[in-house]
């Protein structure tokens, strides 16, 4: 084990020198961003990309922007509250959310808190459905979460101001700027999300108690040109989030959460001709304090900390494109129930794909190697296929994992340092139909997903909770995405429907897995002349089981979900837009999680200011 890891150091700083003296014969891209494997290796399978305009459009959180536009569910314990990922009908540890190429999923519970993401500070957000653990590691097996930073280097100055203000005291500002010459560029966000929270549960005469939450962000990126082939680039990123918890009844005690993440990335490319060279630092931190009761303060926490080193080597031969990627992982983690450990991983990834008229094919492997656990050998394997120039067709076959969390080995008293990783082996398929200006797009995607191994907390003998590698899930389904836009004169309909069936059985009793619906459907229709614009969204989500043995008295009933909004862009005014919009226009009464109700009817107004 210590040689792979001293290997793997190695390797990366003896290869990234040799590259470093190369003399250039071609410039750096004018415009990039740092998460280069997820558009050049993901063959066979379909990407969703979501424009910063869209980003600085949504409101508040990465859940808000999800639901409405992605087959993802999620469930939260109210709203602001915990929020947790259901991709394909796994679970939230097996959804990865990756930041600018790294997996930032927490050391501690393996998933992230799609609730403490804002995303209108970044440049782009990805959807990359299924597999990608060769990649991108650990957790992604329902599919993973891209949110990305861009940097330029044209010369321009450019701001985004504006301000979002609603029911329940909500507010939310966002001040984005960037700069750049032809050998700096500078990019910088700072977010700003509260609210009081104090809403009524529709159909009762309940408001929600203790729900009041305020969230900053921050992202800082910096890159320099050395010269005409050698760049050095930093990115940073900062959370400061504090909130209550909404209470089931008005007797619980109040209790509140606080956290804070910080997260930076150094990297350092060189480009020769048709390859480029990336050494990468990175470290992450991530600590909370949890109270059990705000009124006699007593709180207990736990922090992490990860270093990583990751060196990517990119070659481009005739028809074929290489990439060879090794990682070295050291985390620790420490608290009030979890036992101050650390862990230290190695990996080495080999990708190729290649290029032949109208068919694309890619193979990817991987292999991990830890002191703590045992790592299975991954692999990834994908095609591309055009008929012609409106009907293609993808296909992916994947093996992918979960590895245990510090919680999951070290929590004091019941961890389990024997646990195996989840493994996953899924095949997926693809068809679409699009017209050759790809203004109108539907496509169909079938899936199958194996998980075994899946580690779950269930008491033992003794009553006391502790995680096993228990059960075998198997996940199917069918997803149907249809885009279409229609220019008539100053007219422009867009038009976006998506439909998600998803089943998700425990091999051993055939039921299905709690929180998850069967079926999923979402539309928007956006229409546009000139200045103003009009949108109406909607959602349904099927009926959930919230418990294993899927028990006709557990269930969370199916809701039909309607929002509307309207624009207006005053051009002489720095481009000012003003917004309008109404979400849950029935005043829907709908749970994501038991006893836990959300919104009825709320409206927002928002402010943004261009220049």
């Amino acid at each position: 084990m210590n040689y792979s890891i001293i290997y793997s150091a190695l390797a990366c700083f003896i290869t990234t020198l040799s590259y470093s003296q190369l003399d250039s014969i071609q410039r750096l891209d004018e415009v990039f961003v740092v998460d280069r494997q997820i558009n050049r290796f993901s063959t066979g399978q379909l990407l969703q990309d979501i424009l910063s305009s869209t980003l600085q459009d949504s409101p508040g959180t990465l859940t808000d922007l999800l639901q409405q536009n992605n087959p993802i569910f999620l469930r939260q314990n109210g709203y602001g509250m915990v929020s947790s990922p259901s991709f394909r009908g796994t679970t939230a540890q097996q959804t990865a959310v990756v930041w600018n190429g790294f997996n930032i999923n927490s050391q501690l519970n393996g998933q992230t808190d799609f609730n403490t993401l804002l995303v209108d500070g970044f440049d782009e957000l990805s959807v990359r459905p299924g597999g990608g653990s060769v990649i991108y590691g650990t957790g992604a097996i329902g599919g993973s979460v891209h949110l990305k930073n861009e940097l330029k280097f044209n010369g321009e100055t450019k701001g985004t101001l504006s301000a979002r203000a609603g029911s329940f005291s909500t507010y939310q500002n966002l001040l984005k700027a960037s700069t750049s010459t032809d050998k700096w560029s500078l990019s910088l966000s700072l977010s700003r999300f509260s609210s009081e929270n104090d809403y009524d549960w529709p159909g009762t005469s309940r408001q929600n108690l203790n729900g009041e939450f305020e969230h900053y962000n921050a992202n800082f990126s910096l890159s320099r040109k050395l010269n005409t082939n050698n760049r050095i680039t930093y990115h940073g990123m900062y959370f400061n989030g504090d909130r209550n918890f909404s209470l089931v009844f008005p007797s619980d005690p109040p209790s509140s959460y606080f956290n804070e993440d910080h997260r930076h990335l150094l990297e350092w490319e060189s480009q020769l001709s048709d390859v480029t060279s990336i050494l990468k630092f990175a470290f992450f931190n991530e600590d909370f304090r949890y109270t059990a009761d705000t009124r006699t303060p007593r709180p207990t926490g736990a922090s992490a900390q990860t270093l990583l080193a990751r060196y990517s080597l990119f070659y481009t031969y005739k028809a074929f494109d290489f990439n060879v990627l090794s990682e070295y992982n050291y985390s620790s983690a420490s608290g009030d129930n979890v036992l101050s450990e650390s862990r230290n991983i190695a990996s080495f990834a080999f990708l190729t794909k290649h290029h032949w008229k109208k068919l694309t094919s890619e193979v990817s492997v991987r292999q991990e190697y830890s002191d703590v656990y045992d790592s299975p050998f991954l692999f990834s394997g994908g095609l591309n296929y055009k008929f012609s120039e409106v009907i293609s067709a993808k296909a992916n076959v994947s093996k992918n994992f979960r590895i245990p969390t510090f919680n999951d080995l070290y929590w004091e008293g019941s961890g389990r340092t024997d646990l195996l990783p989840e493994t996953s082996n899924q095949i997926e398929a693809s068809l679409i139909l699009s017209d050759p200006e790809n203004t109108h797009q539907l496509s169909f995607t079938g899936y199958y997903n194996d998980i075994t191994n899946l580690i779950r907390w269930i008491p033992n003998s003794s009553n006391v909770w502790q995680p096993e590698n228990v059960d075998e899930v198997e996940t199917y389904g069918l997803e149907a995405n249809l885009s279409s836009s229609y220019e008539f004169g100053m007219h422009t309909f867009d038009l976006r429907s998506l439909y998600a069936y998803t089943i998700s059985e425990n091999k051993q009793t055939g039921f299905q897995l709690t929180y998850v619906p069967k079926h999923k459907v979402t539309n928007s229709l956006t229409y546009s002349i000139d200045r103003f614009s009009v949108d109406v969204q909607n959602l349904y989500n099927g009926e959930v089981f919230t418990r294993s043995n899927n028990s006709a008295g557990d269930v969370l009933e199916d809701y039909w979900l309607w929002n509307a909004g309207i624009s207006y862009t005053f051009p002489k005014l720095q481009n000012l837009k003003l917004s309008f919009q109404v979400r849950n226009v029935g005043d829907i009464a709908y749970q994501t999680i038991e006893n836990r109700p959300l919104p009825g009817r709320h409206f927002f107004i928002k402010t943004q200011i261009n220049f």
